[in-house]
């Protein structure tokens, strides 16, 4: 018998959806507890849920959901994970015409999702397809073997930064009695944010300064890889944070962000600032970094230059709905 629960955060669920997601992940790995962390502290503001789908009281898939914030209140964000042994028996489609009855909590008017351009989401491309989802947008993905990387050929350009009076620090432990850290690293990743490629339709929005502390506390404490930054005259001017989850993959890093205010940029700081997290990184044992750009961001040349490796693309659809239909 297959039927449609809703997610109630026990540790039973938390451990099948990760053996769910696994059966489907192409290039990383989840652990139950860091998704339970994450679940923890979530924004609760926000509407957000999990629809679980079991077959005789196993689970077989799941869908994920959120509101989007602020501008984009009435997007709902979505995934879909299936168990491949249960491709095209209509599960898919099950999970998400129960998504659209949840989503008008926060009367939905339009959803995004997302794949990646590899064998094991085709059957969710397609389902987004056969619903008129529109592709929006494409993102380069990549890999590298950072014990591969020649940090030393850059020293004189990291050399020449400094003397102009541009300095990295470690943001965690470095710059956590420097007055208004936090302020100040949350004002830079609002302005860095706000030059990101967003897909038409999806704004760039502010997270409350209370919630975003949160997040950046966990991540000191619980999947800190390392957050380097730019500093010139006291002012932050750019940086780049690398997660590292010890549970999962101990050894690789994935990047949140990387990026310099508009005044500082085509002086080599963003070069700088990925060397100088691959040579802490190095010290800490991990030995690989994923990454990603818009397909047309010229961001991703520092990623070829510096050696890193094409992925699959990840693509990212989006569909308007009128009255969740």
């Amino acid at each position: 018998m297959v039927e449609i629960k809703k997610f109630t955060a026990t540790d039973k669920e938390f451990i099948d959806i990760a053996r769910i997601r696994n059966l489907v992940n192409h290039d990383s790995i989840d652990h139950p507890d860091e998704d339970k962390n994450d679940w923890t502290i979530r924004d609760k503001t926000l509407i957000r849920d999990r629809l679980l789908c079991y077959n005789d009281n196993m689970l077989i898939g799941l869908l994920y959901y959120v509101q989007g914030r602020d501008k984009n209140s009435r997007t709902c964000f979505f995934n879909i994970v299936l168990d491949p042994q249960y491709h095209n028996n209509g599960y898919r489609e099950l999970l998400y015409q129960e998504m659209l009855k949840e989503i008008k909590k926060f009367n939905g008017n339009k959803l995004f999702g997302h794949v990646y351009d590899h064998a094991n989401y085709r059957n969710h491309q397609k389902l987004l397809i056969k619903h008129n989802f529109k592709l929006v947008q494409t993102n380069r993905e990549y890999s590298c073997n950072i014990r591969e990387v020649n940090t030393q050929k850059y020293k004189a350009l990291i050399d020449k930064l400094e003397s102009e009076g541009i300095k990295f620090y470690d943001s965690r432990d470095q710059m956590l009695d420097w007055p208004n850290h936090y302020k100040k690293l949350e004002e830079l990743e609002w302005i860095l944010d706000q030059d990101i490629p967003h897909p038409d339709g999806i704004h760039p929005t502010r997270m409350p300064f209370k919630q975003w502390k949160k997040l950046v506390l966990d991540f000191y404490n619980n999947s800190y890889g390392v957050d380097i930054v730019a500093v010139k005259n006291g002012e932050y001017i750019g940086s780049t944070d690398i997660n590292v989850y010890p549970k999962s993959e101990p050894y690789k890093g994935w990047t949140g962000g990387l990026g310099v205010v508009r005044e500082f940029r085509r002086k080599g700081i963003a070069t700088a600032l990925k060397i100088k997290a691959i040579e802490a990184l190095l010290k800490k044992g991990i030995t690989e970094i994923r990454t990603d750009n818009e397909e047309n961001n010229p961001m991703y040349k520092i990623n070829v230059a510096l050696g890193f490796k094409p992925a699959p693309f990840s693509l990212e659809y989006i569909k308007k709905i009128k009255d969740n239909k």
